[in-house]
């Protein structure tokens, strides 16, 4: 077991008033042992770290934590009497300090987190409940290495919105290095005795497995630990991988992987900076192929197709809730195949076969018939582009807004468009649910419009009543929503025989 030492040096000056200064000294030196070397939770020091299995150093069960008690309550003073969970009527937070020895004979949860971490915050609630569920058996303690104002003004509001409480650590170096991961959140459980249980995701944060590990150490056998991995080395590989020279490098499993955030990352050549690849982890092939196809109609320069991604197979559990793990990189003149090889692979040894195909399909096409009565707007500000504001002339951002029932009655919508763009008004219209078919831009026009609309029925209750009643409208605005067919960019998922068990 790796021991961790803290320099203590004792000795006996004169009775009386230098024992009071001795032990000053002693404790400022415990504290100063501690706070060399500080280091963020992103940095790597192997040396320091404990793993599962592993006992804490009888001297950190007594280093004092900067940390925080809700203020005027005395909720977590130093004795640690007060259960875990929440406080009503808590004014915000005081500085306080905390030892991990007033949590011994309890299971610890150390949950290290930060502001920016959506993830984190998210599994507060969580955190709560399952307090408030095994009461003084176990107690969660938010480790947290930022700045501690940012820190507690979030703390402060979960507190005053939430009710939560829970035993905290700032400005934190020391636990940080013990327990060094790369993702975040990620939760060390340690038992009462000071044995590393487990380090999670929070995926395992349930009361089944807390119940199992305060059942014993033995309970903790089915739960998975987090891997810690590096994502900026090709996936599951080592720094041992010859990286220089290395023509292509493709990996697929299939599960999810604790460890692992749910997310794509491209790969960059380092030489010219181009795209090299890309790492797609902790996602369901829907998604990994959306993005794909969404890449595609980029290039293509087709904003609009995102919806014509169809799945023609059976099983859309494996396709859309299963989870995979999948990465294809390649160097040097492989480079501008990249798109085309990752295809080919993917469509080799995943459980779907992906193409892009022109079909020809029934639409609705906006056109402009009189320009003159087009609702132009003043010019100056911002405008509507795909959904994302853009600069025209200085004109406002575009904004689109709608007055539900209770201002228009049950069977009527009122739609207002601002300052948008008139190639991108008919994706509006559908995107608002006044109308929705397949449609296309026939106006191909950067006239900046604004108009209101009124939709009747429920959203996507299109027909041939509710398209004459919306054409009358655009035709007083110069427009109208014409039917016929267009050929159109559409990717296609169908299912294929993979073993991939």
């Amino acid at each position: 077991m790796k021991k961790l030492t803290i320099p203590v040096v004792v000795g006996r000056l004169c009775p009386g008033f230098y024992d009071g200064v001795l032990m000053i000294f002693t404790f400022f030196l415990m504290v100063l042992a501690f706070s060399a070397n500080r280091v963020s939770a992103q940095e790597r020091q192997p040396a320091d770290e404990l793993g599962v299995g592993q006992m804490l150093p009888d001297d950190l069960w007594d280093v004092p934590f900067s940390s925080l008690r809700v203020r005027g309550t005395g909720v977590f003073g130093g004795d640690g009497s007060v259960v875990d969970g929440s406080v009503v009527g808590g004014s915000g937070f005081e500085p306080s300090v905390f030892r991990l020895r007033e949590l011994k004979g309890r299971l610890i949860i150390l949950d290290f987190w930060a502001t920016w971490c959506g993830g984190c915050i998210a599994g507060f609630p969580k955190a709560k409940k399952l307090q408030e569920c095994f009461g003084e058996k176990v107690s969660f303690v938010l480790v947290n290495n930022e700045d501690p104002v940012k820190a507690e003004g979030l703390l402060s509001r979960r507190l005053a919105e939430n009710g939560e409480v829970f035993r905290y650590v700032n400005s934190d170096t020391l636990l940080n290095r013990l327990f060094f991961k790369r993702l975040i959140p990620h939760y060390v459980w340690i038992d009462g005795g000071g044995k590393v249980m487990a380090v999670t995701g929070g995926d395992e944060l349930t009361e089944e497995n807390i119940a199992l590990a305060l059942s014993g150490s033995e309970g903790v056998t089915g739960i998975r630990n987090v891997l810690d991995i590096d994502r900026k080395l090709p996936l599951f590989s080592s720094p041992a991988l010859p990286i220089v020279g290395l023509a292509k490098y493709s990996l697929l499993t299939k599960g999810k992987v604790s460890g692992l955030p749910s997310g794509f990352l491209w790969r960059k050549d380092k030489v010219t900076g181009r795209n090299s690849g890309m790492a797609i982890t902790n996602l369901p092939f829907w998604y990994i192929y959306k993005k794909l196809f969404t890449e595609f109609l980029i290039k293509q320069k087709d904003f609009h197709g995102s919806d014509r991604l169809v799945y023609e197979g059976r099983d859309m559990h494996l396709l859309q809730d299963t989870f995979f793990n999948y990465e294809f990189s390649v160097s040097g003149p492989l480079i501008p195949r990249l798109d085309s090889m990752m295809l080919a692979d993917l469509n080799t040894f995943s459980p779907f076969r992906f193409v892009l195909e022109k079909r020809r399909v029934r639409s609705l096409s906006l056109v402009v018939v009189d320009s003159l009565k087009l609702p132009r707007a003043k010019l100056g500000m911002k405008v509507m582009v795909s959904g994302v504001a853009g600069d025209f002339g200085g004109a406002a951002e575009g904004r689109v807004g709608g007055i539900g029932a209770a201002d228009g009655g049950a069977k009527s919508r009122k739609v207002r468009f601002e300052k948008v763009r008139l190639r991108e008004l008919v994706y509006l219209l559908k995107e608002k649910g006044l109308i929705s078919d397949t449609v296309v831009d026939g106006t191909f026009s950067d006239v900046v419009v604004s108009l209101e609309l009124w939709g009747a029925g429920p959203l996507g209750d299109a027909g041939d009543g509710l398209l004459s009643g919306l054409n009358r409208q655009l035709s007083r605005f110069g427009m109208r929503l014409t039917e016929g067919f267009s050929v159109l960019n559409y990717g296609v998922i169908r299912d294929q025989v993979v073993n991939l068990n």
